[in-house]
């Protein structure tokens, strides 16, 4: 379903005339774009407490609405900010996804622009009506910039060009120094024989369990957030080298050698205490996301054994020449608010991870 939506999710930067727009308990945040006709804007800041539900954020306010006062229903847009807390930082999209589950239905479309700029798509129902909702948000430093724009299905021809420019136009007015990135801590893990890899990780994140490779066929670091007062999130990165100089694992092996991952992730935070694993999703990096020779990931909901406890698994294998790395996490399964603000901070860090390791691979980053 998602792919078959992408087409609402166009950007289109334009070279007319723009706008500003600017706030001044967020400086950093003020931002020009291509001015829509007919729109009028009506600043005027309007907390939405519906999301403090979710333990991440410490304010969200509405700071202006804009429509054609003539056809408000056809499109609205509405910029809003909100300020987030550091130890809960997640990517952009996640906290797309969150506004859009918020306002309208599950999504049907998104699309990462690096880990700060993401960009969903929902279509939703009532009185009546069939809207769709997109959503964009920017992060800088621990603040964001959302812009919702919400349109009537019928009359989507003529409003997604204009979300499209003035989301495709967009641009801040100054640039400033990133204090999540730079506050990231780089370690060094030992991958294989005379080989170190380096990655980043939140301070917030503390190394509990590490294998060097005695006597065991993988080398791995296993990571706990200390700010998580339920002890419900962990990280680990693995690496599984081979006397062979190119690896190709069958889907089965990799499949196996993830439920391996969980199970040594498991074994260290729950001793000997049995669970079952139930894949939920199967997904591989493609296009500008691809990584490796191979890629495959897994996402299981995983059951301690006694237990009713339902705990979300996600395993991401790289495989490149005679190395299997893995990025993997375990965190609470996603159905509370806390939880799947969890889930997403967890998923920040991974995708960190992740991205250091394209960068050791000379591989591409997204800013």
């Amino acid at each position: 379903m998602a792919e078959g939506n992408q087409q609402h999710l166009q950007l289109e930067k334009s070279s007319a005339e723009s706008e500003a727009f600017s706030f001044p308990e967020l400086p950093f945040l003020d931002f020009h774009s291509a001015k829509l006709e007919d729109f009028m804007w009506f600043p005027g800041q309007k907390p939405i407490p519906d999301m403090e539900k979710y333990g991440v954020f410490t304010s969200v306010t509405q700071q202006t609405a804009g429509y054609d006062p003539v056809s408000r229903d056809h499109l609205e847009i509405q910029v809003l900010t909100a300020e987030i807390k550091p130890e809960k930082v997640a990517r952009s999209l996640d906290y797309a996804r969150l506004f859009v589950m918020e306002w309208a239905a599950a999504p049907s479309a998104m699309k990462s622009h690096g880990r700060d700029r993401g960009d969903v798509f929902a279509a939703t129902a009532g009185n009546g009506f069939d809207r769709f909702e997109r959503v964009g948000v920017w992060r800088r430093r621990t603040s964001l910039l959302i812009v919702r724009a919400s349109y009537g299905q019928d009359q989507a021809a003529k409003a997604e060009p204009l979300i499209a420019r003035f989301l495709g136009s967009l641009a801040f007015d100054q640039p400033v120094e990133d204090s999540v990135e730079s506050s990231l801590q780089r370690l060094k893990l030992p991958a294989k024989a005379n080989a170190d890899y380096s990655f980043r990780l939140p301070g917030n994140w503390q190394k509990i369990a590490e294998d060097r490779g005695a006597g065991k066929p993988y080398s791995g670091t296993l990571f706990i957030d200390s700010k998580d007062p339920n002890g419900n999130t962990a990280v680990s990165i693995m690496f599984f080298p081979s006397d062979k100089s190119t690896l190709s694992p069958t889907d089965e092996q990799l499949r196996q050698l993830a439920a391996t991952v969980v199970g040594i992730e498991l074994e260290n935070l729950r001793p000997n205490v049995g669970h079952t694993l139930n894949e939920e999703a199967v997904f591989m990096l493609e296009g500008d996301e691809t990584i490796g020779d191979q890629n495959r990931g897994y996402i299981d909901a995983v059951t301690l054994q006694g237990s009713e406890e339902k705990i979300r698994a996600k395993t991401l294998l790289v495989v490149k020449g005679d190395l299997v790395t893995v990025i993997a996490s375990l965190s609470a399964y996603p159905r509370t608010p806390s939880a799947i603000a969890t889930m997403i901070h967890t998923d920040f860090v991974t995708q960190v991870a992740t991205d250091d390791l394209r960068e050791r691979l000379n591989l591409p980053v997204k800013p």
